[in-house]
């Protein structure tokens, strides 16, 4: 199936798809090619067009609106969160990145799986799972393989799944997946609720009054932002905070930022991640997800505000 869409709003597919939020994109050539929702997605930009081919009728034009979320006009939105000189030259820098709206299953078991690892490890990890548990299908002479179900997950043997390199996360993703399964979480209220009561609702019925290792108010954030439209969600590991305390001191706490110290080497604590996360979210307000991904696409950058070095990988853990 061949089509394509005319872009109304501001976007870049590129910077999109290297933002971090997505682990099953690949680039080849001029053409990215994501495995989502069971099929095959294949789409390259030709400035104010999309052009896509895709593997059924269930990913045509519809879909990838919505996956895109190409009908909000985000000009106001980035308006709103260029509240400095830091913000407003990442967005001038990345503008037309976008949030995703991915299937939420795969969204939450993906970040659980990213906790304390690079994105080459993380997309390594989740390739291993769907190639052992996924359903397979061919597209353009490839075969490719669709995002296993919670319940393909939760009757999975935990030796199996630390066959796919998934070390000490095999129980925990094994955990989630039985909780979804059995009914413990309910996505689509997630949706309707507000943030703060459906970050709670993912802390207490998924994940349980004693967190999983790793597993806990970073992963809720990413779930929230990438899949339930919560834009206010800002997800914060060690690297995003010390891109925070160097640009934005009066927002962490003084004894926050002298963990964040190169040479401290100590870890952010659940409580340190609840007051960062209030500090940022009162600064940059309902959109402050979309200040969270413009930071990030220009702390990887060799020149922006954090001055990292461009191979710098997201690393989802909260420690």
């Amino acid at each position: 199936m061949e089509f394509t869409i005319g872009l109304e709003s501001p976007f870049s597919l590129d910077y999109t798809l290297e933002s971090g939020q997505v682990f099953r994109w690949a680039r080849k050539g001029e053409w990215w090619y994501g495995e989502v929702s069971g099929g095959l997605l294949k789409a390259r930009q030709e400035g104010g067009t999309l052009r896509c081919e895709s593997s059924s009728d269930l990913l045509g034009s519809e879909f990838v609106r919505n996956y895109f979320r190409l009908d909000e006009d985000i000009e106001p939105i980035l308006a709103s969160i260029a509240k400095d000189k830091v913000i407003t030259e990442a967005v001038q820098k990345f503008y037309g990145t976008r949030l995703i709206r991915q299937d939420r299953w795969e969204c939450l078991a993906s970040f659980v799986l990213a906790t304390n690892a690079n994105i080459p490890r993380i997309k390594k990890m989740i390739s291993e799972i769907c190639t052992r548990f996924g359903e397979q299908f061919e597209f353009d002479g490839s075969q490719y393989h669709s995002f296993p179900g919670p319940e393909k997950l939760a009757s999975a043997p935990v030796a199996e799944l630390r066959e796919c390199g998934l070390g000490y996360r095999a129980p925990f993703l094994k955990r989630v997946a039985t909780s979804v399964d059995q009914g413990g979480l309910d996505f689509g209220e997630l949706v309707m609720r507000d943030y703060e009561e459906s970050r709670k609702m993912l802390l207490t019925k998924l994940f349980g009054s004693k967190l999983l290792l790793g597993v806990g108010p970073k992963v809720a954030d990413c779930v929230l932002l990438y899949s339930c439209d919560k834009d206010e969600a800002f997800p914060i590991d060690v690297w995003i905070a010390r891109e925070l305390s160097r640009s934005y001191p009066r927002i962490i706490p003084l004894q926050i930022r002298k963990k964040l110290t190169p040479e401290a080497k100590a870890k952010l604590t659940t409580g340190d991640y609840e007051k960062v996360s209030k500090s940022v979210r009162r600064h940059f307000g309902v959109y402050a997800g979309y200040a969270q991904l413009y930071l990030y696409m220009a702390a990887r950058s060799s020149d922006g505000p954090g001055r990292a070095s461009g191979g710098m990988a997201r690393s989802p853990g909260v420690s």
